[in-house]
């Protein structure tokens, strides 16, 4: 890898990924507002009317972010959408920044971009803790990167950002950061950061910024790590780990010989080697832990990166027509690989359609955007067959978040009031200004419920348009009317906290 200084300047650089960073934008407009909201877009958007500095389920950020765009926009998934869009076109612009830094002209620099667009559309699809994932790993790694180039410590600083970041975004961020102290402290070369001044800087930046989730997260008994194992072992009971080794080649695809390239390449260049850190450590310790294959998506770019600059330096001094044509080659293969991910992940199809139809049965997470007004419409029909006596006192209750958002987005055209839930944070807002007589059951099963209230019966069952089967048309479909909790509603609540 060439380590002397680029010779186009950053800004034009810039400008130029962003220009074909923009397609994410581009792909946000034409489909942002997909089928619908996603079953966990209903708990940020929930979330971002209730900002505090932090969440059961979550660190803050992705709220916030949620938060800002409604405010600025009004509600819908398209505005909703729009950060997760911008942070990944951004990512994007990082990743071919990247590769600038590893010595990869502009050719190396869009190769190792669109390489990532698959994986930025992916996560700019919906708004999740993932959205800001990406941008997390890829802020550290390019500072990181910035920092072995020109030997300046100064850009300690940058990666302590992002190290902030990544903590006000997802917890995950620990096992890059704690990769990188493994490395700095196994690679003779790089120890010597350990002692100098503005590494405790970057490490006095994090802090900083992740301070207040850290303070939140004391002040209620760390009760996220609490929902994180819980989460965990679930995924691991129903097998949703054992794929992660081929998931490695599913979620890649055709970007897979780059990032062998790149990882080879890091390992053999001395000075970048401790780049190669952010994805040997993650992809041992998601392993050992048991982690989900998609867990280490981040830690690709910086493979892309390298993977490009190899590329680029294989193609020195060959003829001009072979130089061309094999880029065009690679970005085609990138480009295919964004068409798959476009077919599987992204709301493009019209429902009913051959395409959707096959989306809806191999990606289980569409079927979640499906139905959430139709769903809170039959809600609001049973509730319209109560008595005025049942309706003076009377309550929601969803058995999971999605239900709970839902029902506080839609609720309102129909007058229903507020939902409880005691899932995740909505177990925090609490059962209500009164303890209710009369309760709408939804996500319940009727034999659990009659064991908590005087008396139940099944007063509807949910329907999905298309036939959609998910949790609620399949797993628990009963609309229940519930009558007099058996125990004291106090009592009940404080020991009624969930995860999911």
């Amino acid at each position: 890898m060439d380590v002397s200084k680029p010779v186009t300047s950053l800004r034009s650089d810039a400008a130029l990924l962003s220009a074909f960073a923009a397609l994410i934008l581009v792909v946000h407009f034409y489909v942002g507002n997909g089928y619908g909201f996603h079953r966990d877009e209903f708990q940020f958007l929930d979330d971002a009317r209730h900002l505090q500095w932090g969440f059961v389920a979550y660190p803050p950020l992705t709220a916030f972010c949620g938060r800002i765009a409604i405010a600025l926009f009004g509600i819908s998934p398209q505005v909703f959408r729009l950060p997760a869009a911008f942070v990944n076109a951004v990512s994007l612009v990082l990743i071919g920044l990247t590769t600038r830094e590893l010595g990869g002209r502009r050719p190396a620099q869009i190769v190792a971009l669109f390489a990532a667009l698959p994986l930025a559309l992916a996560f700019s699809s919906v708004l999740q803790y993932n959205t800001l994932d990406l941008f997390a790993w890829s802020l550290i790694i390019y500072f990181t990167a910035r920092l072995l180039r020109t030997g300046d410590e100064r850009y300690w600083i940058g990666v302590g950002a992002g190290i902030g970041i990544g903590v006000l975004s997802k917890y995950s961020i620990a096992f890059p950061v704690v990769s990188l102290l493994a490395a700095l402290v196994i690679l003779p070369s790089q120890r010597h950061h350990l002692g100098t001044r503005w590494f405790w800087y970057g490490a006095l930046t994090a802090t900083i910024i992740a301070a207040p989730n850290l303070i939140w997260l004391a002040s209620h008994h760390f009760i996220t790590l609490q929902m994180e194992h819980f989460i965990h072992a679930r995924d691991v009971r129903l097998g949703r780990a054992d794929g992660y080794y081929t998931d490695q080649f599913k979620f890649t695809l055709f970007g897979f010989p780059l990032a062998v390239a790149g990882l080879v390449s890091l390992l053999r260049n001395a000075r970048f080697r401790l780049l190669s850190a952010f994805y040997i450590g993650p992809f041992l310790l998601f392993a050992i832990a048991r982690g989900r294959g998609y867990y280490l998506m981040p830690a690709y770019p910086v493979l892309y990166a390298a993977g490009a600059v190899a590329l680029e330096g294989a193609l020195t001094n060959r003829a001009t027509i072979l130089r061309i044509t094999v880029r065009s080659i690679v970005l085609a293969a990138m480009l295919v690989d964004a068409a798959a991910v476009a077919w599987a992940y992204l709301p493009i199809w019209r429902p009913g359609s051959p395409g959707w139809n096959w989306q809806i049965k191999n990606n289980y997470d569409m079927d979640n955007e499906i139905g959430w007004p139709e769903f809170v419409a039959q809600v609001a029909a049973v509730r319209d067959t109560l008595s005025p006596e049942d309706l003076s006192r009377l309550a929601i209750l969803a058995n999971n978040y999605g239900e709970a958002g839902a029902l506080s987005l839609y609720g309102s055209q129909y007058n229903l009031p507020t939902p409880i839930s005691s899932t995740n944070g909505f177990h925090d807002r609490g059962y209500g200004p009164y303890e209710p007589e009369t309760v709408i059951v939804v996500g319940g099963e009727l034999h659990d419920q009659e064991l908590n209230f005087e008396h139940c019966t099944v007063a509807a069952q949910v329907s999905i348009p298309y036939g959609v089967r998910n949790e609620e048309s399949v797993d628990h479909p009963e609309i229940l009317i519930c009558h007099h909790l058996r125990r004291p509603w106090p009592t009940v609540w404080s020991h009624s906290q969930e995860f999911g």
